[in-house]
């Protein structure tokens, strides 16, 4: 069995909308990301393995999964929205309010540009959707809080890094086992984030 396969068909096997729950939860491992009753936010959350995970690992918190697609999973926060328009950013902020939630523990993204198969246009519109998803944590990431952000490598990674990681104690980059062989996605994990009031 190819090694790609075996992630899809795990992913069957086990009732998750894809194999990238299995990026996820090597990320969890290693970096020791979700506790118990922390809210989570999940930018670009179609097909909905993330918001799955994240729904199993905080048990009595809450998910938030947001997409321009509908999210068929149960037991999270639905909004279907494009994340770089303000109107979905009201209604992230509404569903909060709503639900008494003042700020996330963790706030990510597993989004993936339209592959056109330039390198250099794939990982500048990556690059653009991880500042849109950083923004955003700016607004909504709790003090202490854990960012998690796919990006294709390219000429503007380590730049993209340097940007951010004076608001974390920790932020460094990491390429699960689950990514397909001779892709270009890695991911951001950034955690105990200072507080934007303090920077």
């Amino acid at each position: 069995m190819k090694r790609q396969d075996y992630y899809y068909q795990k992913a069957k096997k086990e009732n998750y909308r894809s194999r990238a729950i299995y990026k996820l939860k090597f990320i969890d491992e290693k970096f020791y990301i979700f506790k118990k009753g922390m809210n989570v936010l999940d930018l670009g959350a179609s097909p909905g393995s993330w918001s799955q995970y994240a729904k199993e690992m905080v048990i009595d918190g809450t998910v938030f999964s947001v997409d321009i697609n509908n999210i068929r999973i149960e037991d999270v926060v639905k909004i279907r929205g494009d994340i770089f328009n303000d109107e979905t950013i009201y209604q992230i902020e509404k569903e909060m309010e709503n639900m008494n939630i003042k700020q996330f523990d963790i706030i990510m993204s597993d989004m993936s540009p339209k592959i056109s198969g330039i390198k250099e246009i794939d990982h500048s519109i990556s690059i653009d959707m991880a500042r849109r998803v950083f923004d955003i944590s700016l607004k909504f990431l709790g003090e202490g809080g854990s960012l998690i952000i796919k990006i294709f490598k390219g000429q503007d990674l380590e730049n993209f890094r340097k940007g951010i990681e004076k608001y974390f104690d920790f932020c460094v980059f990491t390429t699960p086992p689950a990514s397909r062989k001779g892709s270009r996605e890695t991911y951001l994990v950034c955690k105990r984030f200072s507080g934007k009031n303090k920077i």
